[in-house]
């Protein structure tokens, strides 16, 4: 999964669009050192949104910031494989 585009937003979130769901965009909000999807503004043209969708999202976007070692830190963190979320 790759990022087509993000935005800034208030209060230190940010706004992604993703290549596998481009027609929806994912709101990120910061939670102390790294970023976590707050909300998925879902478009009925793009597919499901599944959680495992949802974690890789927030690997590739915590990569693009340079937070991914914090990300990895934390108490609800699964591993995955490099090659599932590109």
């Amino acid at each position: 999964m790759n990022i087509l585009s993000y935005s800034y937003k208030k209060r230190g979130a940010l706004e992604f669009t993703f290549d596998a769901f481009p027609h929806s965009k994912v709101v990120f909000h910061p939670i102390k050192t790294y970023y976590f999807i707050r909300t998925v503004r879902w478009n009925a043209a793009d597919p499901v949104v599944t959680r495992r969708d949802l974690e890789i999202m927030e690997m590739v976007a915590n990569l693009e910031m340079g937070t991914l070692d914090h990300y990895k830190k934390r108490k609800g963190y699964k591993p995955i494989t490099l090659n599932e979320y590109q």
